[in-house]
């Protein structure tokens, strides 16, 4: 009985469908911009062994922070790139959810505030690091993106 238990067992851990399915790579991106310029993102530093040109970000190696000052406000531009590269303006798309770390808050309409303090166990003081995730999230279409910049204070 017990090997019977353990070969059924055994027998749907295998199954077809049983097994969690590996769709790949996303294949839509954001790109962002402030004021300051494009942002390079995570999405194109893990294309930097593909086609990083294809997104426009130049070359990944020896990317830096952005830099921001406390209690500044900016408008982060939004462009959805397709899987054959075209670019969409999503800039304060309900679809957009921003979800930033420490000294950042951003509104529904992508404008970022550097805050001059935040909760622990984050600190607001000349070099600290402000991660910010952005995803596009569209159901009815079935797009979705994501990617992750990072911020520093000046």
């Amino acid at each position: 009985m017990r090997r019977l238990t353990a070969t059924i067992l055994t027998l749907l851990a295998v199954a077809p469908g049983a097994s969690a399915q590996d769709d790949g790579r996303p294949t839509s991106s954001l790109k962002v911009s402030t004021p300051q310029g494009e942002l390079v993102g995570e999405w194109e530093l893990s294309m930097a062994s593909g086609n990083l040109s294809q997104f426009g970000a130049g070359t990944a190696p020896g990317i830096k922070p952005t830099k921001v000052a406390q209690g500044s406000s900016f408008q982060l531009k939004v462009k959805l790139i397709t899987p054959n590269g075209k670019a969409k303006d999503v800039t304060g798309s309900s679809k957009l959810i921003y979800r930033p770390k420490g000294c950042m808050s951003v509104a529904a309409s992508g404008v970022a505030t550097v805050l001059k303090t935040a909760p622990a166990p984050w600190t607001c003081n000349a070099g600290d690091p402000i991660p910010l995730t952005i995803i596009y999230a569209d159901e009815s279409t079935g797009v979705g993106a994501v990617n992750m910049y990072l911020f520093s204070i000046k």
